[in-house]
């Protein structure tokens, strides 16, 4: 997991056509993902895009987020995929 040398804080590993994304470009990610359900929620964006987008949108991030934010789900996962 990609930790900051100064601060100690841990990122999700992120891997985007096999480059490993680094400390911050993962902090990026993750905050653009929080960014965006966020604005979500804003009534022009939500009539905009139609209910039905905005649910499937939000309801993706929302899994993208527990996936990165939750580590015993990430490293069960790496576990099931090493078997």
């Amino acid at each position: 997991m990609p930790t900051d040398k100064d601060s100690g804080l841990v990122e999700p590993d992120i891997i985007v056509n096999g480059h490993v994304l680094t400390f911050a470009e993962c902090m990026a990610v993750r905050v653009a993902i929080g960014s965006f359900r966020i604005s979500l929620q804003s009534g022009t964006l939500r009539a905009g895009l139609g209910p039905a987008l905005v649910a499937g949108y939000d309801h993706q991030l929302a899994c993208v987020e527990h996936t990165m934010l939750c580590k015993d789900q990430a490293r069960s996962r790496r576990r099931r995929a090493r078997s």
